[in-house]
C-alpha cells in the first residue's frame, strides 16, 4: 500500500500471492481464472478495502473460443532434450499443428521443466501466458497438473493420465500394446522374457514412475501370467529412457548370467541400446535373443536387424488432443474423458522363434 493509503492492484496481487495480470483478469471477469484464485483475489481486495465492480458470474460456466493454445512439454526424468527434436514427441507436435491449423488455432511450444519452483508460482506463470487452452505433454507429475487446473484454462494431458484426478487425457493403448508384444514372443516359444523399463519407485517390486510405462509393464506381466508363466523380477531392469541407459541395462542383464531368450523394451530408444549391448556380447539377434521395442520411431525399420516394435500413431495422438481440447473449451463443465488410441504390432527381423 502506498504512502497515501490508496490500495492498488499491486497491493491486491501481493496479498493474494498472484500476478498483477491475474488480478486484472479477475476484475474483468476473464474465463481463464479458477474459482479458487478468483475468490482469493476478491477476498484480498475486500480485506484491503479495494473497491472495484466485478461481475459475479462464475467464469467456468462459459465456453471459450480457442485462438492460441500451448504445447507445453514437461518431463521429470533426466531429459534436457527438446520435444521438437525428439523422435517421439516431435511427431505428436506435428499432429497438433496440423489439426490446429484446420481450426485457425495458433500453437505455441514451450518446455516448462523449470518454469516455476512452486505450484502456486506455476499457476500464476500459466495465466501470464494468456493461452486459451493447454496441451500438457509428457509424464507430468500430479502436483504440476493440479497447478495447471488451478489456472482455469481448458486442459488436456497428452500421453499421460493421472488416476483420481479429473482431467481430460489422450494416450495410446499402452497395456494392450505390451500384451501384443509379449504374446507374440510367447507364441514364438519364448518363456524367459526380460523387461527393460523406465525409472522406478522404491518398493517390493519395480513400479515405473511414469504412468504410461507402468501400463506397459502391467501388459507385460499380464501376458506372462495368462500364459501360465512366472514373472521373474530378476529379469527386470530400469533406465533413463535413452539409448545409453538401455545399453547399460542390457549389459547388467548379461553380466549376471540371467536366463532369457527375449527382451521387451518399453521404448525404441532403449531397444537400440540393448541391441548394441547384445551385438557387442556376441549375441545374434534374433537367433540367440529376440528383441521388441515400443513406439516405432523413425529409422528403426532400417536397422540391421530391423526392429520389431509396437507402432503408436503419434500424429493421430496430437490431432486427437486438439479435438479433445476443442470439446473441453465448448463445455467446461462436462465429465473428464480419456481417449485411448489403438496400437499395432510391426513384425520385423529382430524377433523370431526361440532357438
Amino acid at each position: 500500500m502506498g504512502a497515501t493509503g490508496l490500495v492498488t492492484v499491486k497491493d491486491v496481487a501481493r496479498k493474494a500471492e498472484v500476478s498483477v495480470g491475474t488480478v486484472s483478469r479477475v476484475f474483468h471477469n476473464h474465463s481463464n481464472v479458477t474459482e479458487e484464485i478468483r475468490v482469493r483475489v476478491l477476498h484480498a481486495a475486500e480485506e484491503l478495502g479495494y473497491r472495484k465492480s466485478v461481475s459475479q458470474e462464475p467464469p467456468q460456466s462459459r465456453s471459450r473460443v480457442l485462438k492460441e493454445i500451448g504445447f507445453l512439454y514437461y518431463s521429470f526424468v533426466d531429459d534436457s532434450s527438446s520435444a521438437i527434436s525428439n523422435p517421439f514427441w516431435s511427431h505428436i507436435l506435428h499432429g497438433v499443428e496440423g489439426e490446429a491449423h484446420q481450426s485457425n488455432i495458433k500453437v505455441t511450444y514451450k518446455a516448462i521443466h523449470n518454469l516455476a519452483s512452486t505450484p502456486r508460482e506455476l499457476a500464476s506463470s500459466i495465466q501470464d501466458m494468456k493461452l486459451d487452452g493447454v496441451l500438457l505433454v509428457g509424464p507430468t507429475e500430479k502436483e504440476t497438473v493440479e497447478a495447471f487446473k488451478q489456472a482455469g484454462v481448458p486442459l488436456v494431458l497428452v500421453d499421460n493420465h493421472i488416476p483420481g484426478l479429473s482431467v481430460d487425457s489422450v494416450l495410446c493403448d499402452n497395456f494392450e500394446g505390451a500384451k501384443l508384444a509379449v504374446n507374440f514372443l510367447i507364441g514364438q516359444g519364448h518363456q524367459h522374457i526380460a523387461f527393460i523399463g523406465g525409472p522406478v519407485l522404491e518398493g517390493p517390486r519395480p513400479l515405473n514412475k511414469i504412468y504410461t510405462l507402468e501400463r506397459r509393464s502391467a501388459g507385460y506381466r499380464t501376458a506372462l501370467l495368462d500364459a501360465g508363466l512366472a514373472v521373474d523380477y530378476d529379469l527386470f531392469e530400469s533406465t533413463r529412457l535413452d539409448v545409453q541407459s538401455g545399453y547399460e541395462a542390457c549389459q547388467r542383464l548379461l553380466a549376471r548370467d540371467a536366463l532369457f531368450t527375449a527382451i521387451f523394451c518399453v521404448n525404441d530408444e532403449i531397444a537400440l541400446g540393448a541391441m548394441k549391448a547384445l551385438q557387442e556380447a556376441g549375441k545374434h539377434i534374433p537367433h540367440d535373443v529376440s528383441l521388441i521395442g515400443f513406439d516405432d520411431i523413425a529409422l528403426v525399420g532400417h536397422l540391421n536387424p530391423a526392429l520389431t516394435t509396437i507402432r503408436v500413431n503419434k500424429e493421430a495422438l496430437g490431432a486427437m488432443a486438439v479435438k479433445s481440447l476443442l470439446i473441453r473449451a465448448k463445455d467446461p463443465t462436462m465429465t473428464s474423458v480419456s481417449f485411448v488410441l489403438e496400437v499395432e504390432l510391426i513384425e520385423r527381423s529382430s524377433a523370431g522363434p526361440r532357438a
